[in-house]
């Protein structure tokens, strides 16, 4: 077996962990990436493939659908899938090659005929024009189809968005993942920061709103001296803001009551330089450790993680409290592809129950005065300003706290980042505060 042809098989199986076992993608891509066996090259190989494929779900089908004449099994299509992807998408590899490399994972897993079935379909889409999507003439059906994304998705969007703006959140889940790390100012200023991994080879660019973030290229930076001595944390540039607008006081008691893997927690506790204590929660005891983890790279002593159901009594108060609620995710797919085909509105409705539910039980451990920030990392409606007005107009001593948006610089009740704004992450902000008594 040549290292393209491991390469690719392993592409294909992280693909069927995720497409038929409901793996999700980040963690079967960063288990298949752990192999020791593999180079730099066969690992960008295979990250792009899987997300790339995943991404592109629906679109690919649609290609594939007018070379189908029988049924076929299920990893027969997800293997077409990811050669359709190669062949259309990336243009650096050969047709032989993708052709090739098909054909021997095909007869690997389904002997000789399923060999042949791959081999046939796949030279004859490689010798013929294919179908369009944009060329599709219903406009929800061109953008599902053409965009990867389920069509209730498109309707909810257009409706609350409109279609020109729907169709820009769209394009912009299919672009790549911008590198953006955190700077640990507890251990070291960000222009220190910059010289750090500026001297290990990397391009690093100071981002224009946030002055701990910082936009790196030229490597993977979690292979990064820095990384490892917990001078940066890789975080989402929309994820920093949640933080930035808590706005954390020196000395203050702070409740992060969804906490896991833990990076608003420790960027909280990096802002009290020190002082107060930061109290983070989650449900599942099994990712108190990976909270733990970080506030021992970080060396946040005075950040402690705890498991502890957010819709159950805590004992204590705390001058603030940051729920970033259990939600879609939708915001960020192009991290979590998979999840635009397996959520549905139903879902949803569900996670908006929840999401009340958290906050009527937090509500009783903030102080008279005190500050409580409500995030997602979703961009459904429902979810976001419906959450926060329908908590508003249940409970009277609450009302909101204004944020400056960080591109109009007006004051807002609430904030919505859509992926095409900062090249990050879609997330929902909004900070309430319960007035004193």
């Amino acid at each position: 077996m040549t290292a393209e042809t491991h390469a690719r098989t392993l592409a294909f199986e992280t693909l069927e962990m995720v497409i038929k076992d409901r793996a999700y993608s980040n963690i079967a891509l960063n288990q298949t990436l752990q192999r020791k066996d593999l180079s730099q090259a066969d690992k960008g190989l295979i990250t792009e493939i899987v997300y790339g494929t995943l991404k592109r779900q629906y679109t690919l089908d649609y290609l594939l659908k007018p070379f189908i004449q029988t049924k076929l099994k299920r990893w027969v299509r997800i293997l077409l899938w990811m050669s359709i992807y190669q062949y259309r998408y990336l243009d650096r590899i050969p047709t032989h090659a993708v052709i090739n490399e098909a054909v021997m994972i095909a007869k690997q897993r389904g002997g000789p005929h399923q060999g042949k079935i791959v081999n046939g379909i796949l030279r004859q889409i490689t010798r013929s024009e294919l179908p369009d999507p944009m060329e599709i003439q219903d406009p929800k059906r061109r953008l599902s189809i053409s965009y990867s994304l389920p069509m209730w998705m498109i309707e909810h969007w257009i409706t609350h968005y409109g279609f020109e703006e729907t169709e820009r959140i769209a394009q912009s889940m299919l672009e790549h993942v911008a590198q953006t790390v955190r700077v640990n100012t507890a251990k070291i200023s960000t222009s220190e920061a910059v010289q750090r991994l500026e001297e290990e080879g990397f391009s690093v660019e100071e981002d224009a709103e946030l002055d701990v973030c910082l936009h790196v290229s030229g490597g993977v930076i979690a292979n990064s001296d820095s990384f490892r001595e917990g001078l940066i944390s890789i975080q989402d540039k929309s994820s920093m803001f949640v933080a930035h607008y808590l706005d954390p006081q020196i000395g203050d008691h702070i409740l992060d009551a969804c906490s896991a893997p833990g990076g608003k927690a420790c960027h909280i506790g990096e802002l009290l330089r020190g002082t107060g204590q930061v109290t983070a929660t989650d449900i599942h005891q099994h990712k108190i450790a990976l909270i733990q983890e970080n506030i021992h790279k970080l060396g946040l002593s005075h950040v402690k993680a705890m498991q502890h159901d957010a819709t159950a009594p805590y004992q204590e108060m705390y001058d603030r409290i940051l729920v970033d609620a259990p939600c879609s995710g939708l915001g960020v797919l192009r991290h979590k592809p998979e999840i635009k085909y397996t959520q549905s509105w139903d879902d949803i409705h569900q996670l908006v129950d929840l999401q009340l539910e958290i906050l009527e039980n937090v509500k009783h451990q903030l102080k008279p005065g005190g500050t409580l920030v409500y995030s997602t990392c979703t961009i459904e409606q429902l979810e976001n300003e419906n959450v926060i007005y329908t908590f508003l107009k249940q409970n009277s001593e609450f009302e909101f706290e204004p944020i400056e948006h960080p591109i109009t610089h007006e004051q807002v009740k609430t904030l919505q980042i859509l992926p095409q704004d900062f090249d990050s992450d879609g997330f929902f902000i909004t900070r309430i505060k319960r007035k004193d008594k």
